[in-house]
């Protein structure tokens, strides 16, 4: 479970991310699940794995 500070950070991310899609829920929910079947394909990648990590450190060490 994220902390609180994460816990902010996502949901902000979030919200971002749903002020972006469409007003029409159909399309929205459309877009949604593309975004999710890209985010589970980048993610089942072996190399994904690594740099995701990779990126997670940094963030990590940058704050």
């Amino acid at each position: 479970m994220p902390n609180s500070q994460e816990h902010s950070h996502l949901r902000r991310q979030a919200i971002v991310i749903v002020s972006q899609l469409p007003d029409n829920t159909a399309e929205a929910l459309t877009v949604l699940d593309y975004a999710r079947h890209l985010v589970t394909e980048f993610l089942e990648e072996p190399a994904a794995g690594t740099s995701a990590q990779l990126r997670q450190n940094s963030a990590a060490g940058s704050h």
